[in-house]
């Protein structure tokens, strides 16, 4: 088999499976509480498809997506995924390329994943505010999405690597760091899901302002930590391609 035809097969293993589905209605359950429950009402009085409250709906969405990504990758790393590693491929494959194929589906697997909530929110602002000016939400979504992911798909395979039982005992350390607050324990530049600058931002520019509409900016330090996750969650990938274990 061709590296498409692979990429393919391994991409149906995973949204055919009961495992994803029983996440994505998870991942859908949770969308339509906090969208109704939490987002109609707008975000401290700001519009409910204002900037600001569709990135406190990312805030409450992402670390979700995330441990439900986290979770998938630990099919990478079972012992049932090891024994039939052999009888998958006709052909020998290197264990760089292998790693690299499931990096690949994940990827894949993500952009699906994260594609339920977003559509979900989308189909919900123009059914009940009839708002279709979602292109005003994309930095938002680039940025809270892409480097959480980017930095926690390469850290789920390192630790993936060492042993599954670490995969396991980082769905909740994900969850928990992007749902609880987390800014008295933790150092800044562990923000990996940008709560903590979110609520600052929240403190300085929402709470006590004159103006009723105010812009939601990302400054140039936050998009700079961004980077470092995404560099970061690059080497940790890249570390895991070239360096091969003996099986």
């Amino acid at each position: 088999m061709n590296n498409i035809t692979l990429l393919k097969y391994e991409i149906r293993r995973v949204i055919i499976s009961k495992k994803y589905f029983y996440m994505i209605l998870l991942i859908m359950g949770m969308t339509y509480d906090f969208l109704t429950r939490l987002v109609t009402g707008g975000y401290y009085g700001t519009a409910p498809f204002s900037e600001w409250t569709y990135t406190f709906f990312i805030q409450l969405i992402l670390p979700a997506v995330i441990s439900v990504i986290i979770f998938m990758m630990t099919n990478i790393f079972d012992e049932k995924e090891l024994r039939a590693r052999k009888i998958l491929f006709s052909a020998p494959i290197s264990q760089s390329r292998y790693y690299m194929l499931k990096i690949l589906t994940i990827a894949i697997t993500f952009v699906l994943t994260a594609l339920v909530p977003i559509v979900m929110s989308f189909i919900y602002y123009k059914g009940l505010f009839n708002y279709v000016g979602f292109a005003s939400f994309t930095k938002f979504i680039l940025w809270f999405f892409i480097p959480a992911f980017i930095f926690f798909l390469g850290l789920s395979m390192i630790l993936g690597k060492i042993s599954i039982k670490f995969l396991y005992g980082l769905i909740p350390v994900a969850f928990l760091l992007g749902t609880i607050d987390t800014s008295n324990i933790l150092p800044d530049w562990l923000d990996i899901f940008g709560t903590h600058y979110f609520r600052i931002c929240t403190f300085t520019e929402l709470l006590g302002r004159t103006m009723e509409s105010v812009p939601f900016n990302l400054s140039s330090s936050f998009i700079h930590t961004r980077l470092v996750f995404v560099l970061l969650g690059v080497v940790f990938l890249t570390y895991t391609c070239v360096r091969t274990v003996k099986e």
